[in-house]
């Protein structure tokens, strides 16, 4: 790596001031220097298809009215359909406030319909 501030004095034979400083920096920026550059650094596959196909398929299950869920959700959901805020709900199945909103914005709840995960009992009553 290149001190061009300490060559800028070896050629200078003393300390150079701010406007000499400044020169030979715009100086060093007109070369057009490859790491300088800031358009080489531009992360390329951000605007491809594919990538916001992939975000698209990521987040499917957010856009569908009826999704699986665990038992814990699907109670929530239910109980939302009660009109009971958070911290009713958290009060209820002695959970924290934090942990039922953040379920309710990570689910979009409350859905419609939230059916169990296959292989789980159905353990809740009115599922």
């Amino acid at each position: 790596m290149i001190n061009y501030i300490v060559e800028l004095a070896k050629e200078l034979e003393r300390r150079p001031t701010e406007e000499e400083i400044a020169k030979k920096m715009q100086e060093i920026l007109s070369m057009n220097h490859d790491k300088l550059n800031g358009q080489t650094k531009r992360n390329k596959v951000t605007g491809h298809m594919a990538s916001q196909k992939v975000k698209d398929e990521a987040n499917a299950h957010r856009l569908k009215d009826s999704i699986e869920a665990s038992p814990r959700v699907r109670t929530i959901n239910i109980l939302m359909h009660y009109n009971l805020n958070a911290k009713q709900i958290a009060n209820a199945l002695n959970l924290t406030v934090r942990t039922v909103r953040d379920t309710v914005h990570r689910y979009k709840l409350p859905r419609a319909e939230i059916r169990p995960i296959k292989g789980k009992s159905k353990d809740i009553v009115g599922a």
